[in-house]
């Protein structure tokens, strides 16, 4: 389907700091939710949203100790297959509310000089949706931007990433929510 490959290096932080790294990116989450096929029964659901996003997304807050994501995410990597896919996304991520994803796109939320900016480096589309490399060029951008290495893009002062990937058909996918910080933060 397409070429692609990344690789991450990670270590503790005490191993970085031996190697003198000074401004550290940790993974403050790592979630992963898998459909069950839940979507397909008789349950109510409509389409109009990938349930297992909400469940990762939910899950990686918690463990990241967010209480607001609106307030306390800084910028966002996810998975645009489609224009639709971004815009239902960031209502399953809580970004937006429910049935004001494009209402917020609208009024620039996610622009690069919004309040959440969303695809800084263009997003899935823009590299070709390479699938095996997709999650780790997301990750990579989030380190760019946190260690202010992002060049042109550089936003002006981010302290926590998001990064959302999704496999599969919306009936029957995996998603994950990946949040990432300065290890200060």
């Amino acid at each position: 389907m397409s070429d692609g490959a990344a690789a991450a290096i990670l270590t503790t932080p005490e191993i970085a700091r031996a190697m003198g790294k000074k401004d550290i990116v940790s993974f403050k989450a790592l979630q992963i939710a898998v459909s069950n096929g839940w979507e397909l029964q008789d349950s109510g659901w409509d389409g109009s949203y990938v349930h297992t996003t909400r469940i990762a997304a939910k899950r990686a807050y918690a463990e990241a100790g967010i209480q607001s994501p609106r307030e306390e995410i800084s910028m966002t990597e996810v998975h645009d297959c489609f224009s639709i896919t971004e815009l239902i996304t960031m209502e399953d991520l809580g970004l937006s509310d429910e049935g004001r994803g494009v209402k917020d796109t609208l009024d620039g939320l996610f622009d690069a000089d919004g309040k959440i900016p969303c695809q800084i480096d263009g997003g899935l589309k823009c590299f070709g949706h390479p699938i095996g490399a997709s999650g780790i060029r997301m990750l990579y951008e989030m380190y760019l931007q946190l260690s202010g290495r992002a060049g042109e893009r550089q936003l002006p002062n981010p302290r926590i990433g998001l990064t959302h990937n999704l496999g599969g058909q919306p009936s029957q996918n995996v998603a994950s929510v990946s949040i990432v910080g300065r290890l200060d933060v």
